[in-house]
């Protein structure tokens, strides 16, 4: 199993993204959520990123999760049904893996009826063939986040078994504030004697940067470098995993003596 405190990434999505409303950051809140419990499968091996293109109000989801810990994430609203979920199908769940040094691993799957818990279980079930409970939850009104991945071994005992699937579904009467980490351990293990394999600290950073910036414009082809700049020399451009600006010019995308 594994049991997540998200509180600090709610703080985050909220310093990140001043112009979402609470109930925008909660969504974002418990998918970056989502993918840090998916990571721990790999003990945070590996890079792994979570999109989500949805027709509900959350037409475009991402929680980008690195090996080192550190988070990040956007929301983009859609205009229309404003009253509608936030998730909503038609849409997909795609899973990009990206281990050190191989070639990045990328599934999708429709969307399923349900939120943030119901998609990964299903991208669980059907991707990687893993029967799995996997709980993520944000009280937009509190800031109270958290996750629970509990998956069972092959060898697991169906008296075990039955007493697990009582634990998860009891959980519901369990108020947020109380469902810290040690908490859910003793709650899902029913009592003391679970074995701690690791534990890893998780900040919600955004890893961008003007040089990074630059070298994704300086691979652009000239429309869309003139599409950037229009008639002008500086160009501002900003984040969407942190509101940061920066400023940017020609000369600095295009180089001494090169015009686009």
């Amino acid at each position: 199993m594994a049991a997540l405190d998200a509180r600090s990434l709610w703080d985050g999505v909220r310093r990140g993204h001043p112009y979402l409303e609470a109930e925008a950051c909660a969504c974002l809140t418990e998918l970056m959520a989502g993918a840090l419990l998916l990571q721990s499968r790999s003990m945070f091996g590996e890079r792994l990123q979570l999109l989500i293109r949805s027709a509900g109000r959350g037409q475009a989801i991402v929680a980008d999760s690195w090996p080192d810990g550190m988070l990040r994430g956007f929301l983009d609203v859609a205009d229309a049904n404003p009253d509608g979920p936030w998730l909503h199908a038609p849409g997909l769940l795609q899973v990009m893996r990206s281990g050190i040094g191989g070639e990045p691993y990328i599934g999708k799957l429709p969307l399923v009826e349900g939120g943030i818990s119901a998609q990964i279980e299903a991208y669980l079930q059907h991707s990687e063939q893993v029967q799995a409970s996997l709980t993520v939850w944000c009280d937009a009104s509190t800031g109270e986040a958290g996750g629970l991945l509990v998956e069972p071994l092959p060898a697991c005992p169906p008296e075990r078994m039955k007493r697990l699937v009582d634990a998860l579904e009891g959980l519901e009467v369990v108020p947020n504030w109380e469902r810290d980490p040690d908490f859910l351990i003793r709650w899902i293990n029913q009592g003391d004697g679970a074995t701690r394999l690791s534990t890893h600290e998780v900040e919600y950073r955004c890893r961008c940067s003007k040089e990074a910036l630059l070298a994704v414009f300086t691979g652009f082809p000239k429309d869309r470098i003139e599409d950037l700049f229009g008639e002008g020399d500086t160009a501002e451009v900003r984040c969407d995993y942190c509101d940061r600006g920066f400023s940017i010019t020609r000369q600095e995308v295009c180089g001494d003596g090169h015009q686009a």
